[in-house]
């Protein structure tokens, strides 16, 4: 100390502060065990939603075939309309394409109905295309033979589109109701067909032979180079023509019109309901609701409790619908004899 100012010194040295404990590690700790508990949890309760499941599916399982049957035979009833339970009339949905599958969804719901005393009536509400010839033919006598067996009246309520195999399945009713935009009719048959023999050739570089006996084994014929004249004709009248004879047949019954008068209409042209109604094919222009008062009308009751009849998905229906995309995938030599048929259709194909 010389001019009164201060200078360190080797022996004035203040103590080093004593270091602060790191409180940050110890909730790191606590932060990852605490993942590891949410992991563990999340894990755990997608186990038992999985077991939950596979309960659930098994019960319903053993619950349809003790009660005779089978899965398909489980329904729960949607209300649409409150009233007394001793009255129902049921409602049963025929939406997409018509294949074999719907058929027998359709039909498993019509024995349900038919079993059910409490079912007065029935009302088909339909949104379809149309679909395949035998499929559409199979869905219009499950439909006759109902009402023909319970004597239940049916009634086909149609929404955006009842056209070709859908207005197919609708002559099974005994009142049709269309609602005003509905599009209608297309009463025809088509055939679709496609040929492999350039994508093989040209660009594959792949030759097909063909071996036969019988000149037309193989009309016709996807590998060939084209469809003449001959083959044309005679799936014109080997397939085409006796579908479309008893397409007329069909709407000639059901809707009680000259079959002359039904030749004139089936051009395989779409309606829309106000015309459809002035041509006979169907009975009224009008909204589900009056599809419903019809019903009830024709069942002889004033009240009844409206129900729709859906099969809850199980767990099984997980293996159903995997093995429908394994079908969809295989291209194996099983498939080729459906890829190579002609798809004989009533289907209206304007969507």
């Amino acid at each position: 100390m010389t001019d009164g100012s201060w200078t360190p010194d080797s022996t004035d040295r203040r103590p080093a502060p004593a270091p602060v404990p790191d409180e940050r590690r110890p909730k790191k700790r606590t932060s990852v065990l605490a993942i590891l508990v949410v992991i563990l949890l999340v894990l755990s309760i997608a186990a038992n939603a999985v077991l939950l499941i596979v309960v659930i599916g098994l019960a319903a399982a053993l619950g349809g075939s003790l009660a005779g049957g089978g899965v398909e035979d489980t329904y729960l009833e949607r209300v649409i309309e409150r009233g007394p339970s001793s009255q129902k009339i049921a409602v049963i949905r025929i939406e997409g394409l018509i294949y074999e599958p719907l058929v027998a969804r359709v039909r498993s719901k019509l024995d349900r109905a038919a079993r059910d005393d409490d079912v007065v009536a029935v009302i088909l509400r339909i949104n379809s295309p149309g679909g395949y010839l035998t499929a559409c033919d199979m869905l219009y006598h499950e439909i006759r033979s109902f009402a023909r067996e319970t004597d239940k009246p049916v009634v086909a309520a149609m929404d955006a589109v009842a056209a070709s195999g859908g207005y197919y399945a609708a002559c099974a009713a005994g009142d049709v109701v269309a609602q005003r935009t509905t599009v209608t009719g297309s009463i025809g048959i088509i055939a679709q067909y496609f040929f492999l023999s350039g994508l093989l050739e040209d660009k594959l570089g792949i030759r097909t032979v063909t071996l036969k006996m019988g000149d037309r084994k193989d009309w016709p014929n996807m590998f060939a180079a084209d469809i003449t004249p001959e083959q044309s004709e005679y799936i014109m009248t080997t397939l085409l023509r006796p579908g479309y004879d008893q397409f007329v047949d069909v709407v000639a019954e059901g809707r009680g019109m000259d079959r002359q008068e039904v030749l004139r209409l089936a051009t395989g042209r779409i309606f829309l309901a106000r015309e459809a109604k002035q041509c006979g094919l169907i009975d009224e222009v009008g909204y589900f609701e009056r599809a419903v008062e019809i019903a009830k009308e024709r069942a002889g009751v004033e009240r009844a409790r409206v129900v729709e009849l859906i099969r809850p998905f199980s767990f099984f229906d997980l293996f159903s619908l995997s093995a429908k995309a394994k079908s969809l995938l295989d291209l194996g030599p099983e498939s080729l004899p459906a890829l190579s048929s002609p798809r004989i259709m009533y289907l209206w194909t304007g969507l």
